[in-house]
């Protein structure tokens, strides 16, 4: 059997039961017989993240640079600014009070690029807050930011036309550039002049403010690519360049997802999910629009990150794009046997994410485990939206339970996906 018939068959082996769980057969009536479910938030629980995808550890200083430049930015807000204007005055104190706690606060997130992104906002929060305030005390800042932009260029310039992918092989390329690559391509987008600073900055302070702290950012942004390349070079003995390995790699795997995605195509960008029974209301529905809408999204993303030339991107997506298929493959054969179309209840939405959870769970067991967490990532996702979403109202008990679905199906696809992209790593 070839690699790729392992990958279309490595979901078809789990058996529709099991992945629809004790989701039970019936199809429900009208939306009369369907009774609202008050979810609490946290009916879904949380997960545990597997260790980060990056081959080596990110030091705690890097995350400690932002947090300094933040905090050193902030102190150059007075508590209660005095300038003409009350309203401006009132907000420049709101955002301030605002900034503070989010530095305060501190940073949770489970992986250290993670944390880095997170530090990297609040730095622009305080970047912008400097920024206005100069602005409304009537320093014009326009030379200066413009003289800083032209020199994240012309770095960036530099440290991508160096950018070899020097890796001590194919797999670790991935995962130690496709977080470098994402930073790149942010910083190339921070340094257009947009917002631009205006010609008017006391009229205009947080426009000018917004303009400060994306330079900032964009500077931030760069520093914390070269800094990740730095740190995993330095970890290993003059790693070769798997750049034509990496470009290799994509063209056979954009092959693979394009006829992979051709065996769904006719369940993709569709308004209403094509069939027979009547999803509306039922975990059903909100399944597949998301195992479809993932699809989509993928298989889009995977072609975009080849046309860049942002090669690790586009190899992390095209894993994601065929889990995204599987799972979808998945969903439509239990919804078509009429699962995940019974009564919601709070239970239920337990007893779906305890699935989702072991699914997730067995990942870091797998082989290539990092490449697998990576590939992961959008079901883990599902947990940190889900609690918010449902305290706020945005999502209902059926639509909570199809995305926990979602997740369970994705998961399970991940390690036969992973395992077809190693194999067209080597």
């Amino acid at each position: 059997m070839t690699s790729r018939r392992r990958l279309l068959a490595g979901i078809g082996t789990l058996g529709v039961a099991g992945l629809a769980g004790c989701s039970g057969l019936p199809v429900l009536g009208s939306d009369d017989e369907r009774e609202y479910v008050d979810l609490p938030p946290d009916a879904a629980g949380s997960i545990e993240w597997p260790d980060s995808p990056f081959p080596v550890d990110v030091p705690g200083r890097l995350a400690d640079d932002h947090r300094e430049r933040a905090e050193a930015l902030l102190a150059e807000v007075p508590t209660d600014p005095s300038v003409p204007n009350g309203a401006v005055a009132e907000e420049l104190r709101a955002d301030r009070e605002r900034a503070a706690e989010r530095i305060d606060d501190g940073v949770e997130e489970p992986w250290p690029t993670d944390g880095l992104d997170a530090w990297r906002s609040r730095r622009n929060d305080a970047a912008a807050l400097f920024g206005a305030y100069r602005a409304a005390t009537g320093e014009d800042d326009a030379d200066e930011i413009e003289s800083h932009r032209r020199g994240v260029r012309s770095a960036l310039g530099s440290l991508a036309a160096d950018h070899e992918y020097r890796a001590s092989s194919t797999l670790e390329a991935v995962l130690a550039h496709e977080p470098i690559e994402g930073l790149l391509a942010d910083c190339r987008r921070r340094t257009r002049p947009d917002p631009a600073y205006p010609d008017d900055p006391v009229a205009h302070p947080f426009r000018a403010g917004d303009a400060v702290g994306r330079v900032d950012l964009a500077r931030a942004t760069l520093a914390d690519a070269g800094r990740l390349r730095a740190v995993y070079l330095n970890e290993r003995d003059d790693p070769p360049s798997q750049w034509s390995a990496l470009i290799d790699a994509s063209d056979r795997l954009a092959v693979a997802v394009s006829r992979t995605r051709a065996t769904v195509r006719d369940f993709l960008d569709v308004y209403e999910p094509p069939f027979r029974a009547d999803l509306d209301g039922t975990p059903a529905r909100a399944l597949f629009r998301r195992a479809s809408g993932q699809v989509s999204a993928s298989t889009d993303d995977q072609e975009e990150r080849r046309d860049d030339g942002d090669y690790a991107t586009a190899v992390i997506e095209a894993g994601q794009a065929l889990a995204a298929v599987e799972a979808l493959r998945a969903a439509i054969e239990g919804i078509r046997d009429g699962a995940y179309q019974d009564p919601v209840s709070v239970e239920s939405v337990e007893e779906t994410a305890d699935r989702a959870r072991d699914a997730i769970a067995a990942i870091e067991g797998s082989e290539d485990a990092r490449l697998a967490a990576r590939l992961a990532r959008p079901a883990f996702g599902t947990f940190e939206y889900l609690p918010e979403y449902i305290e706020d109202g945005y999502i209902d008990a059926a639509r909570a339970q199809g995305d926990l679905a979602w997740a369970e199906l994705y998961a399970r696809a991940v390690p036969p996906a992973t395992a077809f992209v190693v194999e067209r790593l080597e």
